[in-house]
């Protein structure tokens, strides 16, 4: 599953994860004026365990592109 979370400083991260959560790789930090189809980005594994650390100390929430263009 692909989906896209936001930093609370405002910086976009695509993740991928199975359904259990566990994290398989991840990208970013993207452009919010430019995010593409999640499938479309090149997920590696250099910042999973940034991201996993981002995730635990709650810096990190999931949202829709939806919510960030209104």
């Amino acid at each position: 599953m692909k989906t896209l979370w936001q930093h609370t400083n405002g910086q976009l991260y695509a993740v991928d994860h199975d359904t259990f959560g566990h994290i398989i790789g991840a990208v970013g930090p993207i452009d919010p004026d430019n995010v593409r189809n999640l499938t479309e980005y090149r997920y590696g594994q250099g910042i999973v365990n940034w991201v996993e650390q981002a995730i635990r100390r709650n810096a990190l929430r999931r949202v829709k592109l939806q919510s960030l263009r209104t």
